[in-house]
């Protein structure tokens, strides 16, 4: 799979709110300062997410992992 385009990445948004996760936060990739920048390869995880972020969700309004979804 290579980077995501804004289409692709529409579609997996558009697919998540079918699928009841629309009213989930969005977590993204590590940098808290918000100046890190990288290409999007993945789209939403939305299933195991305490499992796949562990403990490591420290800059997000909402901690409880069955309220958010990750991007990227």
């Amino acid at each position: 799979m290579g980077q995501l385009t804004v289409k692709e990445l529409a579609a997996m948004l558009a697919e998540a709110v079918r699928n009841g996760y629309g009213d989930k936060k969005i977590v993204i990739s590590d940098d808290n300062e918000g100046n890190g920048y990288h290409g999007l390869f993945y789209g939403l995880t939305v299933n195991d997410i305490e499992s796949v972020a562990g403990g490591m969700i420290y800059d997000s309004q909402e901690t409880n992992p069955e309220k958010l979804v990750i991007l990227g």
